[in-house]
């Protein structure tokens, strides 16, 4: 079985997130793919996060129309921040898969942050990482010793967001176009990013 994991703040989840993960799936030949919410994410200021209990419902009712994809709630079980590499060896140990089987899908921006990561060289021993391109994005700006080592897909590249949707919630302007019915009807009811 080929695994894909692919996990993020999900603040919201949008079209850009779901469009380029299918084609990152049919481009790996994933057999399962895993979308994992995190709760607290070590590089990003809690207090600017919508809830967690938003976000995750958020992911939930996008993977409606995603029969493909599966919500995993691995990093519930975190006290304080959850780590890639800690999540990663999670899966790998409860679904008894090899790190030949493992890919973990991230996005171009997090590849130029992955210096940062809590011990990011044992990523590329404990799965295979493939990177998904972003309008604009050099891939040379890149960490070498990262950039050898990943995939670098050939998804679309969909400029699309979560800081720009935000940013038009807090404008009064439509994001019908940049997230599914069940995530803009959600974010409304809830009055989030306001």
């Amino acid at each position: 079985m080929e695994l894909g994991l692919f996990g993020g703040s999900f603040d919201p989840i949008h079209n850009g997130h779901l469009w380029t993960l299918k084609a990152a799936a049919r481009e790996l030949t994933l057999d399962r793919v895993l979308i994992i919410p995190n709760p607290v994410p070590p590089h990003k200021p809690a207090h600017h996060l919508a809830p967690y209990v938003h976000r995750r419902e958020m992911v939930r009712l996008a993977l409606q129309d995603y029969p493909e994809f599966e919500l995993a709630l691995l990093e519930e079980e975190n006290e304080g921040p959850a780590y890639t590499i800690d999540t990663v060896r999670n899966v790998r140990a409860r679904m008894n898969i090899s790190a030949e089987n493992c890919w973990l899908i991230i996005g171009a921006d997090p590849l130029l942050e992955l210096e940062s990561w809590k011990d990011p060289d044992a990523l590329f021993r404990d799965c295979r990482l493939a990177v998904l391109p972003r309008p604009g994005w050099d891939p040379s700006l890149a960490p070498k010793r990262f950039l050898t080592r990943a995939r670098l897909l050939r998804t679309p590249e969909i400029d699309i967001s979560a800081s720009d949707i935000r940013k038009k919630i807090a404008a009064g302007e439509p994001i019908d176009s940049f997230v599914p019915k069940a995530v803009e009807t959600y974010i409304y009811t809830h009055k989030l990013y306001r």
